[in-house]
């Protein structure tokens, strides 16, 4: 592209391009980071410059590039009053630009590699097709400039201004911009791989579609962006904030979001596997079928998440608050919940076999026709749990707290239950012929009924009585 835009720039000055500079109120105010800016020793500092005298400083530029013949000079404009300059395929390359007033300027198929525009103001201007590669635009503005298809690969836009800026399709790889408030910029379908956003204000900006792969998002403030089939895979994005932004179907696969707030996010169909979510703030965030697997919860936050259908086959939700949540029909195969707690979260239908839970808070927990075969629920709390109808054949629940449970119908052969506190239970129905430590006293304290079966050498308590039913009301 550099090569395309460079013999572009030389053909229209060998044409002799239309340099038209519209006059424009000389009393406006300059910048303050314009006026102070060290080292302009321009003699066009602060003023308007001719049309004939830009021509002609723009073709003396692009011989000191090319080098044709003696007497070609670096553009030396900074500070410079270029308002509504028609510079449209013009070499730039170099050129000294910095603190220039270029609003609305139509740069529009420029060549601007390597140019110096720290503090220039380009509110408005045109770029649209332009090559800003390595160019040095810190504190730049560029508010609601047009950068539609623009190339800036490793481009210096440190606490630069693009608020409502147009970037769709433009190319930014290895860019900085860092510290740039880019509120309500459009990057949609923008290369975006390895660039630099750290503490960027990306508010409501729109990142539909475009390739954040490896991108460093740290705390960056990305609240109500619009990241639909994004891809921002092994992107830094420790501490971003995410709340109420729309992240459907995007892929953050390996991505790190350690301590990011994703407050009523939403993220359906989004694919997460293997991603680090410590100690993240996911409240009320929808994941409706998103692929987590693997992902690292440690810590994290996910109270009334929207969870349904998701895949969290070996998550690991190590002391993880989710309580609320909905994962009716989610998938936890092997999934690590060692000392989390989900009160009154529903799990119904979900598979949760194999799981990792010992000292689990899951009481008033819904798990009704869930499959928890082979769950580990050592000394688990699910006082007040419903289990209707719940597989939990081979489950570990010893010592864990089934106060209260509703497991009416529920599977549990060759569970091991030494210790597991029934007290109040609902176990009628339930199938407990083959459950392995269960004693005639743990029997005793719950509610069965004719239909419960329990192992040989034990006896059916009474029904429950009055008293216990109402007890349990």
């Amino acid at each position: 592209m550099t090569s395309a835009h460079r013999v572009l720039g030389l053909a229209v000055v060998r044409l002799g391009f239309a340099v038209i500079l519209v006059g424009a109120a000389l009393t406006e105010t300059w910048p303050a980071d314009m006026s102070n800016a060290s080292g302009c020793t321009s003699p066009y500092k602060k003023k308007a410059v001719a049309a004939s005298r830009l021509h002609a400083i723009v073709q003396s530029h692009v011989r000191w590039l090319e080098q044709w013949y003696e007497g070609g000079q670096r553009a030396d404009l900074c500070q410079s009053d270029l308002r509504q300059a028609s510079l449209n395929g013009a070499n730039l390359e170099r050129a000294n630009l910095e603190g220039a007033m270029l609003r609305q300027a139509n740069l529009s198929q420029s060549l601007l590699t390597q140019a110096s525009l720290a503090g220039a103001d380009l509110t408005s201007a045109v770029l649209e097709d332009s090559n800003l590669s390595g160019a040095d635009a810190r504190k730049a503005r560029l508010s609601h400039a047009n950068l539609f298809r623009a190339i800036g690969d490793e481009a210096a836009l440190f606490d630069a201004t693009l608020i409502g800026a147009q970037l769709h399709e433009s190319t930014f790889e290895r860019a900085h911009f860092e510290g740039a408030d880019l509120t309500s910029a459009d990057f949609s379908n923008a290369n975006l791989v390895e660039a630099f956003f750290y503490g960027a204000n990306l508010h409501r900006a729109i990142l539909s579609g475009a390739d954040l792969l490896q991108a460093d998002l740290r705390r960056a403030n990305m609240t109500k962006a619009i990241l639909n089939k994004t891809h921002m895979q092994g992107a830094l994005l420790d501490h971003v904030l995410l709340s109420g932004a729309r992240l459907i179907e995007a892929d953050l696969e390996g991505a790190f979001l350690d301590e990011a707030d994703l407050t009523e996010a939403s993220l359906p169909d989004a694919l997460l596997r293997g991603a680090d979510l410590r100690f993240a703030n996911l409240h009320a965030t929808a994941l409706q079928r998103a692929d987590l697997e693997g992902v690292n919860f440690e810590g994290a936050r996910l109270v009334k998440a929207k969870l349904q259908s998701a895949n969290l086959k070996r998550a690991i939700l190590y002391h993880a608050v989710f309580d609320e949540a909905d994962l009716r029909d989610a998938r936890l195969h092997q999934a690590v919940l060692i000392g989390s707690r989900g009160s009154g979260a529903v799990f119904t239908k979900a598979d949760l076999s194999d799981v990792y839970a010992p000292r689990a808070v899951l009481q008033k927990a819904i798990f009704s026709n869930a499959k928890l075969e082979s769950a580990n629920l050592v000394a688990a709390n699910l006082r007040r749990a419903n289990l209707s109808n719940t597989n939990l054949a081979h489950a570990n629940l010893q010592e864990s707290n089934l106060q209260e449970a509703s497991c009416p119908g529920a599977d549990f052969t060759a569970a091991q239950m030494d210790g597991a506190d029934l007290r109040l239970a609902d176990l009628r129905d339930a199938k407990l012929a083959e459950a392995i430590g269960l004693t005639q006293g743990q029997l005793d304290t719950a509610c069965l009924n004719e239909g419960t079966t329990v192992p040989p050498g034990l006896s059916r308590p009474p029904p429950c009585s009055a008293h216990n039913e109402r007890r349990r009301d």
